[in-house]
């Protein structure tokens, strides 16, 4: 969340950006999930799953930061896109030209392979939590609090 290239404020300008330069649209709404896993499903999510579940209202598209923003799964990301391709709704992220297009081949392939970037770096991030956990551990170090008595 504090990281310059990907904090709340940067990623929020970046949505701006691509909102006004590649489509030439404005944003109605807003979710911000920035206490969510991204490995968590979409439609799951507390702000984001009111609008995939079509509670939110009528709206044109989805505009997100950037694909790994989507989900952290091939699966979870695939599954938005064609959901904003069948309903006929925009899918725009930052750093790429206009919506995505998932029936051009091209576009859907990059963003397949975006999207399995994402997964990914899911995978190595949670590896990296596993073998920190294990030298944790094998340090005799307890790994975050302790458990509240009761729990």
């Amino acid at each position: 969340m504090k990281l310059a290239t990907s904090s709340p404020e940067r990623q929020r300008e970046n949505v701006l950006t691509a909102t006004a330069s590649s489509v030439g649209a404005h944003i109605i709404g807003w979710a911000d999930d920035w206490e969510v896993s991204g490995a968590a499903d979409p439609v799951s999510r507390p702000k984001l799953g009111p609008w995939l579940r079509d509670e939110r209202g009528p709206y044109d598209g989805l505009v997100a930061a950037a694909v790994d923003r989507l989900g952290r799964n091939v699966v979870d990301c695939l599954n938005t896109g064609y959901k904003m391709r069948d309903e006929e709704k925009m899918l725009v992220t930052y750093g790429h030209d206009g919506p995505w297009e998932l029936d051009d081949p091209a576009d859907e392939n990059r963003f397949t392979m975006e999207a399995w970037g994402a997964q990914m770096e899911l995978r190595a991030i949670q590896r990296r939590n596993r073998e920190a956990t294990i030298e944790i551990r094998a340090a005799g170090r307890p790994k975050g609090k302790p458990s509240s008595p009761g729990a």
